[in-house]
């Protein structure tokens, strides 16, 4: 018995600098098409980096 709810994941891969122009990309093209039921959320991973020279940040 399948479930219609069940939602998936997916990765894409974006030339860098661009992610978030992909993620509002896919967001105006969802509600474009009328698929936001679909698509419950569009994440970009972010990390913060701190250089260190000369032992100072």
């Amino acid at each position: 018995m399948a479930d219609n709810n069940v939602k998936k994941w997916y990765v894409v891969r974006a030339v860098s600098g661009q992610e978030n122009k992909v993620k509002a990309y896919i967001e105006s093209e969802t509600t474009r098409l009328g698929m936001s039921d679909y698509v419950s959320q569009v994440l970009v991973p972010t990390e913060k980096v701190v250089q260190v020279r000369d032992g100072k940040k």
